[in-house]
Formats: structure tokens, sequence, C-alpha cells
């Protein structure tokens, strides 16, 4: 039966003439409200946050790049024995130095309510240098002798790849610590004068350029000047970078003691500088804000940024081969180390998560005492004896790494990771003389500095919470040969020929951890309205080249080494040009601000280019130099602008790293005897900047991308030089150019982006 309404009476609403319908009203208002958050996962209702809140809080969250200036203070620790060279034992105890520091940074900083976390990169060129020496008067004949000694530092670049942490006092002024990987381009020279009065002058002067990595520990503030976008920053870093100089020790019958100690360098600097960051707070203020489920977002978020410490054992091989023959006692062969041990350490970094997978990057620091010693070969005759053995020692370990994971439960992730591997390493020659006089030991030992790849996998669990996460991981360490190779073929008669095998150093981890993560990010307002989250996005008009990414390159490369040195007399020999292939991968994050693309790059690259000097003759005896580049890698930003949306052209620089082998080949001939030829491989690994431009376009869909891409390396000048100063009868004044060593290459590449 159909029910007739009630005509309306004046003035009554229609709610209050029907009290049925009023209480369905209020029924289904009071669902809605309690259904709030399940309602948020399948409606974006778009919601601004309070625009007071908003406004009076800064965001500090971004990408920026800035300058900066200042000074530094170096000291090096060592005291250098100068027994042999003297009638009466000096040393030479330490240098002090000091100069101005100025260069750029670049970075990216997540924020956690008051928290600021961060990923920073910096390059600075410096005058830092200084000198200690010593001097001996002896009389000589009519007049005197005089001998004088001097040793000299010069720090020529410094750069460091850091993590940071901070705190906001207040919304424009942040303090924050920070601590990383650290490498110096140092310039040693040592110097030796010989001056008669009334007479001659003789000079002598090495220098010889070596690159040195240790970590970086420091404090800083940083205060917004007048916008979110320029900020402003004092800061004071302590740079520990290890031995630098060799340490030697050499005991004798008689009880005769000589003393040389490596010391350790270390740096402090203090600067000042100026950022610009891109994006603004009020951007913010157009996302699209919705309810969303607490505890699912909670449960499931590998993203955000962490730091944390693991600890764990390692066991390397260096199986080099030294032939009795080249072993100078005629005591056996010398064959390889097997070093083992703890390795403990810390490291930082960051996730994005893309549904079910996991992608980030990520540094790790860790001290070792992976420890191993040769076998040691014996001569005897002539009533004693000689020993010669070798000891191995890798003292710290390194890595920039990307990372790729997949979460197989929500609280459980299985991953992959690979990237640039570094290892501080030290080689002690331990020789032991006895003779019916006594006996004599020698312990001579050499820091020096290696670089390779590493790649590995681990698995992460939550521990509770999203934010304590423990981790087992297996790491493996390839950094090619770092002895020499060398080998001497004779066809003459008696002589004997031999090859020194310089092997493959590897190292292999497991180690497990503990890790803290931040997050997950939140805006500044976040805090007034926790339970807000972005809500799904709209279809946008521009492609969004923001996310992680993945990929792989080729190309070509050129090499210049416009070096010369002294070979024979005023024989020159050097300039070595060189080019070939290269392949390699990369990976990186891309930030996006309208039509401004911002992002850090990692990329490993094997290649092929090689090349040789000419040949120069002297007398008897023709040499060649050959460079054989194995392979690069750099840590780089970027900056672009998207032309159009599938389109984007951009600028890029970084600090860049070199591992190759120099050659050298010195044939001999002898008339009527034979020929003899001599030769050497050395490895080397060597670091400077990098810069370069590229452009790049989506294939088809915002997930695959091309590129074309252009990078100019500069590792500056990276080779010994010898210069002399002579004013005595038949000894020549000559001096080395150091030259500059460049390399151009011309890529191209595709990279997979996870959409974000």
């Amino acid at each position: 039966m159909k029910m007739q309404s009630a005509p309306y009476r004046h003035g009554a609403s229609p709610t209050t003439r029907h009290p049925g319908r009023r209480r369905l009203l209020l029924t289904g208002a009071s669902l809605v409200v309690l259904s709030g958050s399940a309602l948020a996962a399948d409606l974006p209702i778009a919601k601004a946050p309070p625009p007071a809140i908003a406004a009076s809080l800064s965001s500090w969250a971004g990408f920026y790049l800035g300058v900066h200036g200042g000074y530094g203070w170096k000291q090096d620790e060592f005291s250098q024995s100068e027994a042999f060279l003297l009638t009466r034992p000096q040393s030479i105890n330490g240098i002090r130095s000091q100069g101005a520091v100025y260069g750029g940074q670049a970075g990216y900083n997540w924020q956690f309510g008051r928290a600021v976390t961060g990923l920073e990169i910096d390059f600075s060129a410096t005058g830092i240098k200084g000198s200690n020496g010593i001097t001996e008067t002896n009389p000589f004949g009519g007049g005197t002798f005089t001998t004088a000694i001097a040793l000299g530092e010069r720090v020529q670049y410094l750069g460091t790849a850091r993590a940071r942490l901070g705190w906001l006092p207040t919304d424009n002024v942040l303090l924050y610590g920070t601590a990383g990987l650290a490498w110096e381009r140092l310039d040693l020279t040592q110097s030796s004068s010989q001056i008669v009065t009334p007479g001659t002058t003789q000079i002598f002067s090495v220098r010889t350029p070596t690159d040195k990595f240790g970590w970086v520990a420091g404090v800083g503030a940083e205060v917004m000047l007048g916008s979110p976008n320029w900020i402003g920053r004092l800061e004071y870093l302590h740079y520990d970078l290890g031995q630098v100089q060799t340490a030697n020790l050499t005991i004798q019958a008689g009880g005769f003691r000589d003393v040389s100690t490596a010391g350790s360098q270390t740096i402090d600097v203090v600067r000042a500088g100026v950022s610009y960051k891109f994006g603004e707070t009020t951007r913010f203020a157009s996302v699209p804000y919705a309810k969303a489920p607490a505890m699912a977002a909670s449960l499931s978020s590998w993203a955000g940024f962490y730091a944390g410490a693991h600890g764990g054992y390692g066991w390397g091989e260096n199986p080099f081969f030294v032939p009795n023959a080249l072993t100078m006692i005629n005591g056996g062969d010398i064959g390889g180390t097997k070093p083992a041990g703890w390795v403990a350490g810390g490291h930082f970094g960051h996730n994005w998560q893309y549904d079910r997978f996991v992608t980030g990057l990520e540094a790790d620091l860790s001290a070792a005492d992976l420890k191993g010693a040769s076998n040691t070969v014996t001569s005897t005759g002539g009533g004693g004896s000689i020993s010669l053995g070798f000891d191995d020692k890798v003292k710290y370990l390194g890595t920039v790494r990307g990372r790729l994971g997949y979460t197989v439960t929500p609280n459980f992730l299985l991953y992959g990771t690979a990237g640039l591997a570094w290892e501080r390493f030290e080689r002690a020659q331990v020789t032991t003389t006895t003779a019916p006089a006594g006996s004599t030991i020698t312990r001579s030992m050499s820091p020096s500095d290696r670089f390779g790849w590493v790649a590995g996998v681990g698995g992460e669990v939550m521990l509770g919470s999203p934010n304590w996460i423990a981790r087992l991981e297996y790491l493996h360490y390839d950094f090619g040969r770092i002895n020499v190779d060398g080998s001497v073929f004779s066809n003459q008669p008696g002589a004997t020929s031999a090859a020194i095998t310089a092997g493959h150093q590897t190292i292999d981890l497991v180690r497990a951890g503990i890790s803290y993560k931040f997050g997950p990010d939140t805006a500044p307002f976040a805090a007034a309205s926790p339970l807000y989250a972005k809500a799904p996005r709209m279809p946008a008009p521009l492609q969004s080249w923001a996310g992680f990414y993945i990929g792989a390159h080729a190309g070509y490369g050129w090499k210049q080494n416009d070096f010369s040195t002294v070979f024979f007399l005023n024989t020159f020999d050097g300039g070595i040009h060189s080019k070939g292939w290269l392949g390699g991968g990369q990976a990186g994050y891309n930030w996006q601000y309208g039509n401004v693309v911002a992002g850090l790059e990692l990329d490993g690259t094997a290649t092929g280019i090689k090349g040789s000097s000419i040949p120069v003759t002297a007398s008897t005896e023709t040499e060649t130099l050959s460079d054989n580049m194995k392979y690069l890698g750099t840590a780089r930003g970027r900056l672009g602008y998207t032309v159009t949306p599938n389109w984007l052209l951009y600028g890029t620089g970084g600090l860049a790293w070199e591992h190759g082998l120099r050659k050298i080949s010195d044939i001999s001939v002898f008339p009527g005897v034979g020929v003899q030829t001599g030769i050497s491989d050395t490895p080397r690994d060597l670091f400077g900047w990098v810069a370069g431009v590229g452009v790049e376009t989506f294939i088809g869909s915002s997930n695959w991308i091309a590129r074309l891409e252009y990078l100019h390396y500069d590792f500056g000048g990276v080779e010994a030089t010898n210069t002399v100063v002579s004013t005595l009868a038949g000894v020549a004044s000559t001096a080395d150019k150091p030259g500059r060593q460049t390399i151009d290459t011309v890529r191209a590449g595709v990279s997979y982006k996870f959409t974000p």
C-alpha cells in the first residue's frame, strides 16, 4: 500500500517532520565517521594539510647543491730515520701543514618530524702544504760539505661520501653530526742537496702523487637564509687517513737499532658554505591526502633512511708467486698469503619500496684484522744464512653499493647487492741475515689503498617493529692484481729466465648486523595529522622521472697522459695515448621538482682502453711504456631539465676512480752476447673528478629509459717525477714533466626505473 506524506508545516525542516528519516541520516553519518580509515583505502578523498601548521614549519627535505670554503690543518706524525745517509743519526719527525680549502657539495635530506637524515658527497681543492727537514755540515778540504734532507706534503684534493643525522632545535636551524668515507690526493716530495763550499751544488728532488683513503667525521649547523631554499652552513670535519709513510725497523748485532715509524695522518677542516635546496614547502599543500590504514602501512614499509652496525669474519686469498731465481737469495719460491680474521664496523643507506620490491643505496666502513703470511725461504752459505718472507694485513674495508630485494613476507627481505670496494692493505717484508759476527733483522711495512668491486646477497628481518632490522650478509670482494707482475727472459749463455705472477686478490666475508630505520618519510606537518598519507595520485599530465633505477651502458673511450721522464741522459720517454671499448652498469635515484630533475648515481665500468708510448732507445737499451685500463667508477650528482615530458637534458659531476696496469718493457741488446728482455706490470689505483652532460628519453613507457652520455675524467698529475739541479761538471740538470691524465668517454645505455 502506498503511504502518503503528511503536508509540510511552515517553518519545519524535512527531518523534523520525519523523525525516522532523521534517525536514518544520523546512523549513516556515524557509520561514515567510524569507518573513515577503511573508506580511505578505496576512496582517494583529497584533504589539504592544516594551513597554519604547514606554514609554521619549514621543510628540510629535498635535493641540494652548494659551495663551501674554509681552512685546514694537517698533522702527519711519522718519524723517518736518516741514519744511513748522515754521519750523525738524525730523524725527520713529522710534518705540519695548513692552507685554504674550497669546493662543492651535493646531497639529499629526508625529514622525520624534527629529525633530519641525509646522504652527501663533496669535492674540495686545497692549498694545504708543509715540510720538514734536517741538515748536517762537516769539514771538507778547505771548506765545508753540507747535506740537507727535506720531506714535503701537499694536499691537492679532498673528497668524502657521508651520512648526516641532525635535529631541529627550531624550525629554521639544523644541528647535525656526519661521518663516512674520505679521500685525498697527496703529493709527497723528497729532496736532498749536497753543497760544497766553495765549489759545487747538487739538488735531487722526487715528487710522488698518491691517493689515500680513510674515514671522516664531524659536526655542523645549518640555517635557512630567509627561505627554505637557501641554506647557510658552518661545519667542522676531522679526516683520518692512516699511515702514509713506510715504517722500517733494522736491528743489528751489537745492539744497533734504526727505527722509522709511519705514524698517522689527520686533517682538521673548518668551512662555511651555502646550498640551494630544490623544492618548497608550499608544494606539499597541493598533494592530495587521505586517511590511510596505519597498521598496514607500518608493518610493510621498508622505505626510509637507516644506520647500523655489523660484525663478522672474513677470509682472503692473494696467490702471488715469486720464483727462486728472482728472490735474490736463491732460497726457494715464495708463494702467496691467505689472510683471515674479524671484521666490524658501521653502515648507512636509504631504501625505496615499490610494492614487494625494495631498492636502495648503501655505504659501509669496517675495521678489520685479516692477517696472513707467506712461506719463508732461507739460503745458507759462508757460515751464515739469509731468509725472506712477507706478512699481509687488511686493516680497513669499505664499500659503496646498490641494493635490490624482494619481500617474501611483509617482514622478511631477501636482496642482492653490488658496487665499488676499497681496502687499506699493509705488506711487510721481513729479512733476517745471520753471520758469525751476529744477525741483522730488517722489517719494512708499506701501506697502500686498493680498489675493486664487491657483490653479495643477504637477508633482513624486522625485529618486532619496522624500525629495528636485523641482517645476515655475504659479500665477495675482488681487488684484481695488487702485486707487481714481471718477467726476465734472456738468451745469453748461463742467464736465467723467470717470471713473477701477481695473482688475483679476493676476500669473502660473512657478517651479521642491526640497523635502525627512520621513517617512513614525513612532511613537516605530518606530526599534526599522523593518520594522513598520500592518496593514490590522479593521472599526471607529465611523465614522472622520480624513482630508483638500475641499468647498463657501453661505449668508447680515449685516454691522454702527456707526461715525460728522463730515460737516459737527455733522452725522454712517456706520453701515452690509449683508446678502447667500455661497458658496465649504473644505479641511482632521481627526484623531480616540476621540470627540474636532480639525482645521485653510482657506476662501475670494465674497459679495454689500452695504449703505448713511442719506444725510446739509448745506448743498447730500448724502453716502451704501456697503460692497460681495467676499470672505471664514479659517484656523481646529476641535475637536469625536462625540455618535454619525455626528454631530459642533464649535467653531472662527482668523484672518479680508475684501476689499471702500467707496463714497462726494456730490451737490452749486447752485441755478440745476446738479448735480454725485462717486463713489469704494476697495478695502479687513481682518483680524481668527473664531469659531463647527457640526454635521456622514455622508451614507450615511464619505466624504460635510454641515454646518451659524455663524461670527462681528470686524474691530475699521476706520474712520479725527478728533478736534478747540478753545477758539478759532467752531471746535467734535468726535470721530468708530470703531465696530466684525462679520459673522455661517450657511452649509450638503458635503465629500468621503478615507478613510485
